[in-house]
Parts: structure tokens; sequence; C-alpha cells
């Protein structure tokens, strides 16, 4: 075994296939393919997220360099003689340990951004909202105190006897708030002139500090309507 791995890390051995017909999931190695393609998932993830906060990092060398490396196995220093199973083994502890501690830490991170975000919307909608208001009161104050009669001889299809004297589908909104996206105002605008048959105006108030998107982390400039 020691003399196949000493060949096997010079690359001057070739085996030669004595089942070519079998298919790559027909082969008895075929387990441990997958357990290496499962750590170089890791490794990839681990990488994306080094990228994605612009962190340094240290070259570990080369392979041999990094197998001989002190403590790999429990700190007894001697990974050399190791069997591969035995490296792959704890390779795979020690990755798996810290792929689920950071996505620990990204799922935390996520629900604080996510959070944090719902107060500083609330924040401006209620800063923004209070100066539509205070422009618009006295028109709105002047068409809620005038009282509005609609004659008409058609049969109500949707009158209180048939409606079983619901007061909840008599609920009307004369002003909504809420959050969108710059990009998306033109479209937002759109939708809801056309979901009110043109009898709405749209107002935006554009937020002054972008919101981080819990997802990408990137930054959003974003609306007040």
């Amino acid at each position: 075994h020691d003399c196949l791995s000493d060949l096997g890390r010079l690359g001057a051995i070739q085996f030669t296939d004595l089942n070519p017909d079998l298919t790559p999931f027909q082969r008895r190695y075929v387990s441990y393919v997958k357990r290496c393609d499962e750590l170089e998932r890791k490794l990839r993830f681990f990488h994306a997220e080094i990228d994605k906060f612009e962190l340094d990092i240290t070259s570990a060398g080369n392979v041999d360099a990094f197998l001989s490396s002190p403590g790999l196995l429990d700190g007894s220093g001697e990974s050399s003689k190791a069997s591969g199973a035995q490296l792959l083994k704890t390779l795979e502890a020690e990755l798996g340990g810290y792929e689920s501690q950071l996505r620990e830490l990204n799922s935390f991170s996520e629900k604080l951004t996510i959070e944090y975000n719902e107060k500083v919307e609330l924040q401006e909608v209620l800063e923004k909202a209070r100066r539509f208001f205070l422009a618009d009161g006295a028109r709105l104050g002047a068409r809620s105190g005038a009282p509005t009669t609609v004659a008409s001889t058609v049969t109500d299809l949707l009158s209180a006897d048939t409606m079983g004297n619901r007061p909840d589908l008599d609920m009307r909104f004369a002003s909504i708030t809420g959050v969108v996206a710059t990009d998306e105002r033109q479209r937002f605008e759109r939708m809801v002139f056309r979901a009110t048959r043109g009898n709405c105006y749209t107002r935006f108030a554009p937020i002054d500090q972008p919101i981080t998107d819990p997802e990408s982390g990137n930054l959003v400039e974003k609306s007040v309507f």
C-alpha cells in the first residue's frame, strides 16, 4: 500500500481497466468519488463566502504540504502515514462542522438583516406618509366631510340583505402606504393604475439610505409610496 501511495504521488503509475464494460456507477470506488465531490462542494461554498465578504486567505501550498500539516489527524502530526480513508473521514468531519457553523451564522445574519430592514422601512413609511397626509390633509378632510348620495333604481345585487349584514365587506381604503424598490416604481405604478382603473393617485418618496438585500447582500434603492 505504501509503495502504491508513493508511486501515485509521483505520477509514475498507470492502471489498466480490466472491466471496461462497467459504468462509473457500478464500480466499487464510486462511493469515494461521491464523497470527494461533496468535499469539493463544501470548498466551493467556503470560497464563495470568502469572495462575498472580500476576505484575504493564505494558501496552504500543494497537496503534499497540506496532507503533511501537523494536527490534521487528531493532533498526531502523522497524516502522511495515514490511509486515504482516514484522511477522507477526517476532512469530512472537519469541513462538515465548518459548513454547519457557517450556514447557521448566515441564517442568523439573514434573519437580523430582515428584521432591521423591516424596522427601517417602517420608520421611513411613517415619516414619509406623515408628509403625504399633512400635504393632502385639507383635501382629504373636505372630501370625507361631504356626504355622497347616489340615486339608483336598479336593485343592488350585493345589498345588505344578500350579504348577510357583513360590515367587513364594506371596507374602503382612502390611502395605502408601503415600500417598493426604486427600479420597480414604474411597473408598480402601472399595475396600480390598471387595478384601480385609473382611480388612484400614486406618490413616491425615495429612502435616503439603501436597504441591504438579505439574500444577496447587495444594496437596493427603495421608495415609499
